[in-house]
């Protein structure tokens, strides 16, 4: 033992004082050097690959983008590659080609939707899971009887609609809630006449006005401190339209795809659903409509197919609107909108059908109770197909049902019900997984990543849901 120790000593010093340290510090130096410029590069790189995504997105009408999100379809199409291609959210298709997996998303379609996660948790979690869940209804003071009507939010960012008995108070909010437990306002508009619902696609915002004045408004959004109406539209009225017998009507719901906005509204003598061009933001164009005559609550579009939530018998209606061009006559388009399908559960008289969630190839209803609650008449309803519709789950839920979030296994909803108006059902609906006390009345819910955000309904404008 004391030889191999002697030895040992005397290796280290004749390495330590014949030299032979001074090459490996350098080795070292060296090393270190060539690590840091290399994560420099990285991060570059990355912040590049970034922006260029960014600059995609803000380029969808770029022929080169759409030219090569149809080639690389076209390839896998015709590519002898044997691969399996599996659905992943709306919008997206994992294909596994060993030994990687691939995901192909269609960019073009999916622009404009929220920007949730389509894997929430994974089908092994269970109850426990959710055990660690964090409530943010602290909010920020949208102003002393101002409503929160509707919300959008992107990486944190929420936008806002909201309506007052205060014409001059403002009903356009720009949130940052980054930090949930301290949000704080970065600007705000007042558009006139309040607002009612929104959608986010790009720089600008397509809000829906509560007034007979004018039905949509289109808000710039780029610069995040200083929003500004960037266009108007008012919806035209009936040949046969009286001014002594009836008004316009005041807009209810919209919906963006693929640079046009679909509008729904209150019951009125004109069509109660229309189609409007946005490709120009400044300069929207009305193209046609079709006539519910019934109030619209909520508006779905997927592959040709308009989803319609209303208040009266038919409770979903589910239009074809595949032959809509910008090159026809209003007229033309309205005519060649067809009615496919209808939904109509027992408990119309009284409830309303709300609000509908679409995800990979399934859709959902939620509605109202009607002022109180019928066991017999479901408050949620889950479709297998739409032509015919088919009824694959359903539910009753005290307080009706005013936002869903489909995220299999589960089914995460908000509700009025007293003391759980947040709530978690498993993929079959047949066991509450969760319940949470927001402490208000939901207006309407969305979702941020793996986060929660709701509309309150009420002067705090906004509250904030995180599951870990």
């Amino acid at each position: 033992m004391k030889y191999f120790k002697l030895i040992f000593n005397k290796k280290y010093y004749e390495r330590f004082h014949g030299g032979f340290l001074l090459p490996e510090i350098m080795i070292s130096f060296s090393l270190m050097t060539v690590f840091l410029i290399s994560a420099i590069i990285l991060s570059s790189t990355m912040q590049g690959l970034r922006r260029q995504a960014v600059e995609h997105l803000e380029r969808l009408d770029d022929t080169t983008f759409l030219a090569d999100y149809f080639l690389l379809n076209k390839v896998f199409a015709s590519s002898s590659i044997s691969y399996m291609k599996k659905q992943y959210g709306n919008d997206t298709y994992e294909i596994d080609i060993e030994p990687v997996t691939l995901l192909i998303s269609d960019y073009i379609n999916a622009f404009g939707r929220d920007s949730c996660s389509p894997s929430l948790f994974s089908s092994s979690s269970t109850p426990s899971d959710f055990q660690d869940i964090s409530l943010y209804s602290q909010g920020v003071d949208i102003g002393a009887g101002n409503m929160s009507t509707d919300i959008e939010v992107r990486n944190g960012i929420a936008y806002i609609t909201a309506d007052s008995s205060s014409s001059s108070a403002s009903d356009f909010f720009i949130i940052d809630s980054t930090d949930p437990s301290s949000p704080s306002i970065i600007s705000s508009l007042n558009t006139g006449p309040g607002l009612s619902s929104i959608e986010i696609a790009g720089h600008y915002a397509y809000v829906t006005n509560i007034s007979s004045l004018n039905q949509l408004q289109i808000i710039n959004i780029k610069d995040r401190t200083s929003p500004s109406i960037t266009a108007i539209l008012k919806l035209p009225l009936p040949p046969d339209f009286s001014p002594a017998s009836s008004t316009p009507p005041f807009a209810s719901s919209i919906f963006y795809n693929k640079r046009l906005i679909y509008l729904g509204t209150s019951k009125w003598d004109g069509m109660e659903f229309s189609i409007i061009d946005v490709s120009i933001p400044s300069s929207p164009q009305y193209l046609g409509g079709f006539e519910t005559n019934t109030l619209i609550n909520n508006i779905y579009v997927r592959d040709g197919l308009a989803y319609l939530a209303t208040s009266d018998i038919n409770q979903i209606r589910i239009l074809d609107i595949h032959n809509i061009s910008s090159h026809d006559s209003p007229s033309d388009n309205s005519q060649s909108i067809i009615q496919v399908s209808s939904f109509s559960p027992s408990g119309y008289e009284t409830q309303q059908g709300k609000v509908i969630s679409f995800f990979e190839n399934k859709f959902s209803l939620g509605r109202t109770t009607g002022g109180f609650n019928n066991k017999n008449n479901y408050e949620i309803f889950l479709f297998s197909s739409t032509s015919p519709i088919t009824v694959e789950n359903s539910k009753d839920i005290p307080g009706g049902v005013y936002g869903i979030v489909m995220r299999p296994p589960y089914f995460y909803i908000s509700t009025r019900a007293s003391t759980k108006q947040f709530q978690i059902l498993n993929k079959d609906m047949s066991e509450l997984v969760l319940e949470k006390n927001l402490g208000f009345s939901p207006q309407a819910m969305t979702c941020d990543g793996k986060t929660f955000y709701f509309a309150t309904g009420d002067q705090k404008g906004i509250a904030v849901v995180k599951i870990e």
